[in-house]
């Protein structure tokens, strides 16, 4: 059976808009012929280890966040397509970060950061300290946006680098970005880029995928906030830095 998920938006609110938007890449995939139906999960999974779900053999598809694609999953998956989600000062298929603190105050102090390979979470923060925009005097590692946001609320942490659209899905959905104001957008870089494992029909695939954000209903793709699917160079992603790993 091949592996599906899409986990990097997922959140409860979201999930069954996910399930709904793979029903219909699902039928394009399998309409050009590049899988069969039984080969095929009905449903998403929610994978407990994205490196294992990522570099799985039998990935048909995934999101991955920019970071690892161009890092330790470089050579061992293939570039799909990029989904564009229409995000302010961004180009169709990018996204940026949006520096959050507690009300009233400045980027600096204590970090809250993702994790190592996270691109807005990691790379983009030590960006803007390189910058001179936000400087870090400690920091801790959350694993997950939400979990940066909610440590910045508590005081924990005193700034974090959140990727644009979980900004939005938070703002949303959870009463704790209440506590918080943005202060700035980062530059746009590349979006989240879809892979597959090496040998499946990744043109093919890319093909159902964007046909499939046209074909989803308005309430799918407002609960995404999709805007469309953009085939986006491998290159662009491959050739960003590589950031600097946080202090143990």
């Amino acid at each position: 059976m091949l592996e599906a998920a899409l986990p990097m938006y997922l959140r409860p609110e979201t999930a069954p808009a996910l399930d709904a938007l793979w029903r219909i890449i699902r039928e394009g995939i399998i309409a050009r012929g590049a899988a069969l139906s039984e080969d095929l999960p009905e449903t998403l999974a929610a994978p407990e280890s994205l490196w294992d779900h990522w570099l799985s053999p039998e990935l048909v598809l995934s999101q991955s966040c920019s970071l690892p694609f161009r890092g330790r999953l470089r050579g061992k998956v293939e570039y799909v397509t990029t989904l564009d989600y229409g995000l302010p000062g961004c180009p169709p298929g990018h996204y940026n970060s949006v520096v959050v603190t507690r009300i009233g105050a400045r980027p600096e102090g204590v970090l809250a950061y993702t994790s190592r390979n996270s691109q807005s979470g990691w790379a983009t923060a030590r960006e803007v300290i390189e910058g001179g925009r936000a400087t870090a005097r400690g920091q801790i590692s959350t694993g997950a946006h939400f979990a940066s946001v909610v440590a910045v609320a508590e005081g924990r942490a005193d700034w974090a680098c959140i990727d644009a659209q979980t900004w939005a899905m938070l703002r949303r959905a959870e009463p704790v970005t209440e506590a918080l104001e943005e202060q700035f957008r980062t530059a746009p870089t590349p979006g989240l880029p879809l892979i597959c494992a090496p040998g499946q029909n990744a043109s093919e695939i890319a093909a159902a995928v964007e046909e499939a954000v046209q074909l989803a209903d308005r309430a799918t793709r407002e609960t995404l906030g999709l805007q469309g699917a953009v085939r986006l160079e491998p290159e662009v992603y491959l050739d960003m830095p590589i950031p600097q790993a946080p202090a143990a």
